[in-house]
């Protein structure tokens, strides 16, 4: 596995592990893939929701350089994205 798919990989398990633990939300086996191949994952207003207090306490009470991830919530299409931090590059 070469360095960067190491790295990736790493941070989706962190990503996972930190949503488990920090606010009850599972990601399906589909979602970590949509994750690991793209650098995000969409998630449906409505499905996130009953987590988002305590995803938004654990991002709020974390320092930023420890957590791999941010959370945005889409407003033309009303979904919550999930994204790796450093697999965009803004323009």
């Amino acid at each position: 596995m070469s360095d960067l798919n190491q790295t990736i990989a790493e941070r989706v398990a962190e990503v996972a592990e930190d949503l488990e633990l920090q606010a009850g939300l599972k990601l399906s086996n589909k979602q970590l893939d949509e994750l690991r191949i793209t650098g995000r994952v969409t998630i449906d207003l409505v499905t996130i929701a009953p987590y988002l207090p305590k995803i938004i306490k654990y991002l709020h009470q974390s320092d930023d350089e420890d957590v791999v991830w941010l959370l945005l919530i889409n407003t033309i299409s009303g979904d919550a994205e999930i994204t790796l931090k450093g697999c965009q590059l803004m323009l």
